[in-house]
């Protein structure tokens, strides 16, 4: 660098300019040009061997778009031409910081050397070299690039004695600016009116900057920026709206940004549509880090009619490591309510991931503590997802608690709220290397909060033997089926533990439901009902006229019990005693089978129309099934027992209740049948010229069933079942209907009217056929048909495809677990401007009926969807009608209104037990999520 100034000097060359468009320059005839030409041509071979460190292309060509993405501000305000001017600038000099000290004076402190790194630097129209200040002035579309920095700009100056790099628009012929800078900074993008930048001290003064740091933008007319990065900007706007002029910010004198960490502002207020409000403030906080930080979670306030006065989900966060975090909350109420929830969300990249979350609520209802009523309940939810990684899988759905938690406790899961059954599972499994065999241990709890009714499956363990073929490698001419023969096995043990302790049998009182509490939980683990099972099914399979597949099969099943009953009569009690014998005892049972099925093909091709095809595939089967009679003495299994003085008996199991039951009693040898069937047509296209048509199922099932007890000695022929199942107008209308008829004569003997004025019927089923007294294939017992469809411009979706990616979209956004599981449950609740409408009808309807009594219909119907009123208006409904009842089920309107950085959504349940509604106004960035207000009034309130 020395060197090439020191030749230029010598040459008495102040400038040189050197513009795009100079041809003529090149045609003049000029001594002193020639001797100038050759001294910078020496100059050009030798100067790669000084360790030039910066290259320079003066007539490097940039594409004519500018690729800009920011946003773009417009200011009428300029900086001086002059550095100095810009450093002494009284609007810097009042910034507090210790970055006071302008670029200039860090160059004068800091004395270091050469620039570090090359310098690439091109511009669209031209660029001037000041041999005397070493300056290089660029022009139109300018660009440098330095390491980890760019800078884009219409007009950009460089000095390579200072270390000092200016930018700036230029005016156009309207005056306006135009390629103002863009300033880039390890990735961070900064769009200026003007800046300049210390090369040494990484220091700079920016005029009129819009950055973006998360989901926000900062503006700011003056900001200074230190080596850190950190910023001090002077009469700034904070917000979340990306355009031009925001509709809303917070407006402070003084703010300092902290990359990855905070913002931190001096007296501040909320502007609207660039207008001040009343709403002022000492100071603010706002946290924008890269990564999770552990704070506060501020609470919500208001009042409740039923519990008073309430601070609602304060507490605290906690970010564990970039694998888990946890958040604590907390509600207390003035009349002494109070709950605690634990949320907490991890994850294992390429391993697992999960959610736990668990609530605690005590409700004290009542003015006075004469009059008051308190209740306890917690509930727990956890959710363990493991990813494909290994052999060994472990998962968890955990969803249960105290059956009065959802009466008592509000939630804004809807599905929750009505559910009456709730599941668990937690399980681990493997398989076991070098062997056949995999195994699997869980635990399952089944809850029914209408009748408190708890069961516990704790543990269950299965092993598995993987399906061997031991003649596999066996070549018999003739006889495939050899090879075919397969056998495995299947062993499974269990403990259920129940707080059902009512007793079995007709003489028997009701069954009660006990309290499942810490007291009574030792007498419901005395009274577990434990067992194993063992199974071992063969089978193989073989052709029979090359076109039927024949399958025979032996299963032979083994139960193990810790314990057996022993029914006897008692003339004391006249009644049947149940002693307990606690033994080993085991019973075994088997049962052998063969099938046979085929397939048939039936196509028909119409001469006209657009159907080019119509096939028919049917699908018979016939399947040969006999098992002994396990009932009989022998066995030892069943036992008949006097059940009153009358002298009338009752066939009793010692395995009455048992978890896996009894083997069967009654010998039985069926033949079952079933006929499957599948229409579908060929439909050329009302577009297409060409042979290339359609698929259009008719009927995707349509089959029957029944089977025929040839060793029975009467009802042989069991009941005949109907089913199908279609699509129509192109997959928009899914039909699916079930039939049930009873093949016998029902007689009827009589009706009477009891003393509430219903009706008893008195009615005998003989054995004779339906058909033989003129009644059809039989009686219809049970109809079911459900109708549903879901319609959008956009085509039919399934539930599956809307539940994709929902959840963990909603947890990235903060939702809580409630919310995410009514999401879940509800995908129509997500938001998609991008489907102008969208309907959802459910409806089923069932008919039964006993002979001559009174048919039983029940009719329900489900309907949600929503509509796009305008871009951003749009309107959501859930309901549904009970027939039966004549009235709406749970109804919930939902109103959203998209305000580009602002949203407004509004829940109404009109009427109802969960009558509510609320109205919630916010900043859609999480960033500033506390910015809302909300209007609530729910059905608790009241």
């Amino acid at each position: 660098m020395v060197i090439f100034f020191t030749i230029f000097r010598l040459l008495n060359l102040n400038s040189i300019i050197l513009h795009k468009d100079c041809k003529n320059s090149s045609n003049r005839k000029n001594p002193q040009n020639n001797l100038r030409r050759y001294i910078l041509s020496i100059f050009i071979i030798v100067a790669p061997f000084f360790g030039l460190a910066q290259e320079v292309d003066s007539i490097s060509q940039k594409s004519d778009s500018v690729i800009s993405n920011f946003i773009k501000i417009d200011s009428t305000q300029s900086l001086s031409d002059s550095t100095k001017e810009i450093l002494s600038d009284s609007t810097i000099a009042n910034l507090t910081d210790s970055t006071k000290a302008t670029a200039t004076d860090s160059v004068k402190t800091q004395k270091k050397g050469d620039i570090a790194t090359t310098v690439n630097y091109s511009a669209k129209d031209s660029m001037n070299f000041n041999m005397k200040t070493q300056d290089i002035i660029m022009f139109k579309t300018a660009h440098v690039d330095y390491g980890e920095i760019e800078l884009d700009a219409d007009k950009i100056k460089v000095n390579y004695n200072t270390k000092i790099l200016e930018a700036s628009g230029l005016k156009d012929s309207t005056e306006k600016v135009t390629g103002k800078p863009v300033f880039t900074d390890k990735g961070q993008v900064y769009q200026t009116d003007q800046i300049v930048y210390n090369f040494d001290t990484k220091k700079a003064i920016i005029k009129g900057v819009v950055t973006q740091q998360g989901e926000a933008f900062m503006h700011s007319n003056w900001t200074k920026k230190n080596e850190k990065d950190e910023m001090f900007s002077d009469h700034a706007l904070y917000t979340t709206c990306n355009l031009e002029h925001p509709h809303f910010g917070i407006a402070a004198n003084k703010i300092k940004l902290i990359p990855g960490d905070k913002i931190l502002a001096g007296p501040f207020n909320l502007e609207i549509t660039e207008l001040p409000t009343p709403f002022v403030f000492p100071f603010g906080m706002f946290p924008m880090p890269n990564n999770k930080t552990s704070g506060i979670l501020f609470p919500t306030y208001g009042e409740e009619n039923r519990r008073g006065f309430f601070l609602r989900d304060g507490g605290y966060y906690w970010a564990i490591n970039e694998y888990a975090d946890m958040a604590l909350r907390g509600e207390i109420y003035s009349k002494g309510s109070y709950g605690l929830s634990l949320a907490s969300n991890y994850k294992k990249r390429y391993s697992y991931n999960g959610t736990l979350n668990i609530r605690f609520n005590q409700q004290r209802i009542g003015e006075t503590e004469a009059d008051s009523s308190i209740s306890r309940d917690f509930w727990v939810q956890w959710s363990h997802r493991p990813e494909s990684k290994g052999t060994g899988r472990f998962s968890a759905s955990v969803n249960g608690g105290t059956s009065s938690f959802n009466n008592n406790n509000p939630t804004q899961n809807f599905e929750q709220q009505v559910t009456a059954n709730f599941n668990s599972n937690i399980s681990y499994s493997n398989v076991i290397k070098g062997t056949p065999f995999n195994y699997a241990v869980s635990a399952r709890h089944d809850q029914d909060v209408r009748t408190n009714e708890i069961n516990l499956l704790l543990p269950e363990v299965a092993l598995n033997m993987n399906r061997q073929y031991p003649f596999k490698k066996v070549n018999v001419n003739g006889l495939d089926w050899i090879q075919k023969v397969n056998y495995s096995y299947n062993f499974t043990t269990t403990n259920r533990i129940t707080n059902n302790i009512g007793r079995v049998g007709p003489e028997a009182r009701e069954d009660s439901i006990a309290d499942f509490s810490q007291e009574n939980l030792p007498y419901f683990l005395e009274r577990a009902n434990n067992g194993g099972r063992h199974r071992i099914p063969v089978s193989t399979s073989f052709n029979l006229l090359k076109f039927i597949t024949a399958s025979p099969s032996f299963n032979y099943d083994e139960i193990w019990y810790l314990r057996e009953l022993n029914h006897r009569y008692s003339e004391e009690t006249k009644g049947v005693v149940i002693d307990t014998i606690n033994t080993f005892s085991r019973a075994s049972s088997y049962n052998a089978g063969i099938g046979f099925t085929t397939r048939l093909y039936g196509t028909i091709y119409p001469k006209k129309g657009p159907v080019k095809a119509v096939r028919h595939i049917m699908t018979p089967s016939v399947n040969l099934n006999w098992r002994p009679d396990f009932g009989e003495e022998e066995y030892g299994i069943y036992k008949e027992v006097q059940t009153d003085s009358l002298g009338n008996t009752r066939v009793f199991s010692k395995y009455e209740g048992f978890v896996y039951g009894s083997p069967g009693r009654g010998e039985s040898g069926t033949i079952g049948i079933s006929l499957a069937n599948t229409v579908e047509m060929k439909v050329k296209k009302d577009s297409d010229t060409s042979d290339i048509a359609k698929k259009v199922k008719i009927f995707d099932n349509l089959s029957f069933a029944t089977s025929y007890n040839v060793i029975a000695d009467s009802f042989r022929l069991a009941p005949i079942s109907i089913n199908a199942r279609t699509n129509l107008f192109n997959n928009k209308l899914d039909i699916n209907i079930q039939t049930g008829f009873d093949p016998y004569v029902m007689v009827l003997d009589s009706i009477t009217t009891r003393e509430n004025g219903t009706e008893e019927v008195f009615q005998r089923r003989i054995d004779q056929y339906a058909w033989e007294g003129g009644q059809g294939i039989g009686r219809l017992t049970t109809a079911n048909i459900a109708l549903s469809t879901n319609l959008n411009p956009a085509g039919k979706k399934s539930d599956d495809e809307n539940r994709d990616n929902l959840e963990d979209q909603a947890r990235e956004a903060g939702a809580s677990e409630d919310q995410v599981q009514a999401l879940s449950n509800n995908p129509a609740m997500y938001v998609d401007f991008n489907v102008p409408w969208n309907l959802r009808v459910r409806y089923n309807i069932r008919w039964s009926r006993q002979g001559f009594e009174e048919a039983n219909i029940q009719q329900t119907m489900n309907f949600s969807g929503d509509i796009n009123f305008t871009e951003n208006w749009k309107v959501g409904f859930t309901s549904g009608y009970d027939f039966e009842s004549q009235d709406f089920t749970q109804t919930s309107i939902n109103i959203f209104r998209n305000l580009h950085c602002w949203q407004i959504n509004a829940n109404w349940v009109p009427f109802g037990r969960f009558q509510s509604f609320s109205v919630d106004i916010g900043v859609k960035a999480s960033i500033l999520q506390d910015l809302k207000l909300n209007r609530r009034r729910s059905w608790w309130d009241n």
